[in-house]
């Protein structure tokens, strides 16, 4: 393993982990990395997004420090997404989805933000399955396998419950049990993260 983690590096594995993972048919995302290729435009951005991140990683010397920034940033990028994933496993419609977007974007208009959303998805999630290829396959750092994995699981539980709050107050039975709940999960997944950053 190199000394340092350098950032032409990173965006060269970057780039062809992009580019496998448009080619493979058994990807669960493929699509979201193929559509990315075919927008010269959205691909330059997320390039941008993504090379900013990579050297903000890069800028400790010690080799240590840039796994746990890596890590950290992979944690950032699944929060990120988080709020897409939502709209999208939910399925919500109507006037709730209006209220949903609401909760992050105010009185902004509601297509554009929706829009807006869908891009900061799309470049969170390639660029944390850029992150994590690194971790696991280059880096061989255990933290980005059943560590990461549990931490996702978890974050989305919390996050899950915690948007349920938001838009199902009129529910009071269901409210109750989200407040009770909420604590718990927001707890277990501080945890987790907190325990990722520390593994060795």
């Amino acid at each position: 393993m190199a000394l340092s983690l350098q950032h032409d590096r990173l965006m060269r594995v970057s780039h062809s982990h992009v580019q496998a993972t448009a080619r493979d048919d058994s990807h669960e995302q493929q699509i979201v990395a193929l559509r990315l290729l075919q927008h010269p435009c959205s691909y330059l951005e997320w390039e941008h997004q993504h090379s900013q991140l990579m050297q903000r990683i890069c800028q400790p010397a010690r080799l240590r420090t840039q796994i746990v920034r890596m890590r950290a940033t992979t944690l950032a990028l699944i929060h990120r997404r988080s709020v897409f994933e939502y709209l999208r496993d939910r399925k919500i419609t109507g006037a709730k989805r209006h209220q949903y977007i609401a909760l992050f974007y105010g009185s902004r208009d509601y297509a554009n933000s929706v829009v807006v959303e869908h891009g900061h998805y799309t470049r969170s999630w390639i660029s944390a399955s850029c992150s994590r290829f690194i971790g696991a396959e280059i880096l061989h750092d255990e933290a980005f396998e059943a560590p990461l994995t549990t931490y996702e699981q978890w974050y989305r539980e919390y996050f899950r419950v915690f948007c349920d709050m938001q838009l199902d107050s009129a529910d009071s039975a269901s409210l109750t049990c989200n407040q009770a709940l909420l604590p718990f999960l927001k707890e277990r997944a501080q945890l987790a993260r907190a325990e990722l950053l520390r593994l060795r």
